[in-house]
């Protein structure tokens, strides 16, 4: 009967991180096409399926720390090492994200330093109530 257990909690987490491993790879592709709205989308369901995957992650770890034997287990192996891609590219993705971020903060500077210095120009017309025509 553990065992069983054990097969099930292994195949639904390799199931969730299947999903988050499909998803990472799209967002991988939004980014490299600047598409936010899919960038949100993405990231809302990646957020969802994280959180589902957290709690399967716990009995698997407390199974792990009570069956030694279970890291020689096929499906674990499949799992530690699909969890170790996704973290690779996770962390690419936050390095190619964090140099985004850096070239957008600086853009937003300048913008900001424009609109400061245009705030502050003032043109030194002066009216003085005359008219004007083309005789002059």
């Amino acid at each position: 009967m553990k065992n069983k257990l054990v097969e099930q909690s292994i195949e639904q987490s390799l199931t969730l991180y299947e999903l988050i491993n499909e998803l990472s790879i799209d967002i991988d592709q939004a980014l490299l096409k600047s598409d936010t709205e899919a960038l949100s989308n993405l990231c809302r369901s990646l957020n969802e399926r994280q959180e589902e995957v957290k709690t399967n992650d716990g009995a698997i770890l407390a199974l792990l720390r009570q069956l030694h034997d279970l890291k020689e287990n096929d499906q674990m192996k499949k799992l530690l090492a699909l969890m170790r891609l996704i973290q690779e590219r996770n962390q690419r993705l936050t390095l190619r994200l964090s140099g985004i971020m850096l070239i957008q903060r600086n853009e937003l500077q300048k913008l900001n330093k424009g609109s400061t210095f245009l705030r502050g120009y003032r043109p030194s017309l002066q009216q003085t109530g005359m008219r004007i025509s083309s005789t002059n």
